[in-house]
């Protein structure tokens, strides 16, 4: 795998963010991620995390969704929702 390279300065006008981490080299060297996916569920049961959510469309308007989406102006996520059957 090659090293990538970010321009943070493309973030800024954004107001963006990146955070995220290499799982694969952690695996090659012995790291056992199921105790760490268990806090994690146990975290997001109960609600300790949350997702700020925006607007959520029926999959009908998944179109809409997603022309939402490339206007880049949302303050939290856009949700394409399956009705329940």
């Amino acid at each position: 795998m090659e090293p990538s390279t970010v321009d943070t300065r493309d973030f800024y006008p954004k107001n963006a963010s990146l955070l995220g981490f290499q799982l694969t080299n952690l695996q090659i060297h012995g790291y056992d991620r199921r105790a760490d996916l268990r806090e994690l569920a146990e975290r997001v049961a109960p609600g300790t995390y949350r997702v700020p959510v925006e607007t959520v469309f029926p999959l009908e308007q998944a179109r809409a969704a997603h022309e939402r989406l490339e206007q880049r102006d949302n303050r939290g996520k856009i949700v394409i929702a399956v009705a329940e059957g």
